[in-house]
């Protein structure tokens, strides 16, 4: 996977008046590599033009100019980007409101433990991302790495495996097999 550079990203005055036109251009992106499961949790797979637009947008909400802070920017950001036989992916938990949440966090505490990739007939467990704190209000978003371990197979599946929700779905080839590629890329160092 290309790393991404100091150069990759707009200064934020700039990417102001290009925002709108880049948003639009991500939505389409993200919308072949969105996955919904059921009413509760949607996957997203990340790649390098996901992980460039967060970059892109955080530089810019926070108004940020100087080198090395857009730099932790990257390095932060950096870690979503498959390579090396994993695939990353964002997953996000829905609420409907601050009691539905309560709801959520009582019933679906460990489901960021329950996501699997089913590659071939190899059943791959989703890894949360480390050093968060996975109390009883843990994060509704949460960064997952599937190892492939070699697996090369675009016969995917998605699987939820949790005690009070289940969910299956078959994952589109065409997705599939971005997701292969770019899992089997190179990891260039920041």
């Amino acid at each position: 996977m290309v790393k991404i550079t100091l150069q990759d990203i707009l200064p934020w005055e700039i990417y102001e008046k290009v925002r709108m036109d880049r948003i639009r251009r991500i939505i389409e992106i993200k919308s072949k590599r969105r996955i919904e499961l059921g009413d509760r949790l949607t996957l997203l797979f990340e790649n390098r033009d996901t992980v460039l637009q967060q970059i892109q947008e955080m530089v810019y909400l926070d108004k940020k100019g100087k080198k090395e802070d857009i730099l932790e920017e990257i390095r932060i950001y950096s870690t979503l980007l498959p390579c090396d036989g994993k695939i990353k992916a964002s997953l996000y938990i829905h609420s409907y409101d601050f009691k539905d949440l309560d709801w959520v966090y009582d019933n679906l505490r460990g489901i960021y433990n329950s996501i699997f990739l089913k590659v071939g007939n190899k059943l791959i467990q989703g890894i949360p991302e480390g050093g968060r704190e996975q109390g009883r209000e843990f994060s509704t978003v949460q960064y997952l790495t599937f190892d492939l371990e070699g697996e090369k197979s675009t016969d995917m599946e998605v699987h939820v495996i949790h005690e009070n929700y289940r969910y299956s779905t078959k994952i589109d080839k065409s997705l599939a097999e971005d997701l292969i590629r770019e899992a089997y890329d190179v990891c260039e160092k920041i």
